[in-house]
């Protein structure tokens, strides 16, 4: 899971979030480069973990979009906790969408009209069949 830290910029005029809370100034919450202010578009998940854990860590997952090219039924299949961290991300209120292929997201009919903050492709998967877990698969 990413880092905590909280920035305390005050709206500098470097700062254009404007965290911090001076009397009525919003603090937000920074995991490394990623705010629950930021809309946020997760490509190419596998069991969802990632994105489980950063919304969590916001306490909210409203502001993210989580993708896998699998679809739900596979990933069901693939990963043993893929099913706990969607049922974890749909609670917090994130958008789901499984069979988008992240080198074609311009032409997705939820995707093509959005604008992201923050789009995160964590550890592109190399298209084998198997267990996760087999180390030699992913070497």
């Amino acid at each position: 899971m990413a880092k905590e830290s909280e920035r305390t910029g005050f709206g500098s005029e470097n700062d254009e979030e404007g965290e911090g809370e001076i009397k009525g100034w919003r603090r937000k919450k920074w995991l490394e480069r990623y705010s629950p202010h930021h809309q946020i578009l997760l490509v190419g998940e596998g069991d969802f973990s990632f994105s489980s854990s950063l919304a969590t860590a916001f306490g909210s997952a409203s502001n993210m979009t989580a993708t896998s090219l699998d679809h739900y039924d596979a990933l069901i299949r693939k990963y043993e906790k893929a099913k706990s961290n969607l049922g974890k991300l749909k609670k917090l209120g994130a958008s789901l969408l499984h069979g988008v292929d992240a080198t074609k997201l311009k032409y997705h009919p939820d995707l093509r009209v959005r604008k992201f903050d923050r789009i995160i492709f964590n550890f592109p998967h190399a298209g084998f069949l198997g267990k996760e877990n087999n180390v030699q698969l992913i070497e």
